[in-house]
């Protein structure tokens, strides 16, 4: 019978080729493409060429797919236990103001949201940085474009100083690392504001 309503609904709503990928996963077998490594003093958490994993990142992205945001939640929360236990703070890569009135949401928050309790603990901020102008997307841009084009790309709210303040770890969390440009820039802007024994570490889900 549910295969019959599903059968139905598709007429009526085609899912995208993504989504029918994602449909065969649930976070328990997802966990399979965890294959953590360090690129560029970036954690990366799996790899982008993997079907299932570029099919979580775009249908997040750019279909707002609450399930592809679960299973790019069990990568990060899987990294995020086997980490030292101590108190917290993740931080989203923000996009400007135009590109979030466009797309309506931000698919890194969406990701973080959803993240279990943890054994630790660890509080989420999603105003702490931002994007006072309107960069290009760093997709449309060669390496050399994507550096340039992020030099002073984000700034500090200083209103949400506070949430960080004396934090023994702060961690930058974004979907794909490419560059690395992106994070390179989050974290030089994020770094003065750090005392001297915070961490600060950052993170994407593919690469």
């Amino acid at each position: 019978m549910i295969h019959i309503i599903r059968a139905w609904l598709d007429i009526i709503f085609p899912p995208s080729a993504h989504e029918l990928i994602l449909r065969h996963f649930l976070p328990v077998n997802f966990q399979k493409f965890y294959r953590p490594q360090k690129k560029d003093d970036v954690q990366v958490l799996s790899n982008y060429h993997i079907s299932a994993v570029q099919a979580a990142v775009i249908a997040c992205k750019f279909e707002n797919n609450q399930h592809a945001a679960r299973l790019l939640n069990t990568l990060l929360y899987t990294w995020l236990i086997e980490l030292p236990k101590k108190k917290t703070v993740l931080i989203s890569i923000p996009l400007s103001r135009k590109r979030l009135k466009k797309r309506g949401f931000n698919q890194v928050e969406r990701v973080m949201e959803k993240l279990p309790i943890l054994p630790f603990p660890c509080t989420v901020c999603h105003n702490l940085l931002f994007r006072p102008n309107d960069t290009k997307p760093q997709t449309s841009l060669n390496r050399k474009d994507r550096l340039t084009n992020m030099r002073e790309a984000f700034s500090i709210n200083q209103k949400q100083l506070e949430k960080i303040k004396n934090c023994p770890r702060v961690i930058i969390c974004d979907d794909v690392l490419t560059t690395g440009a992106t994070l390179k820039a989050a974290k030089a802007t994020l770094l003065p504001h750090l005392s001297p024994e915070s961490e600060l570490l950052c993170v994407a889900f593919a690469h």
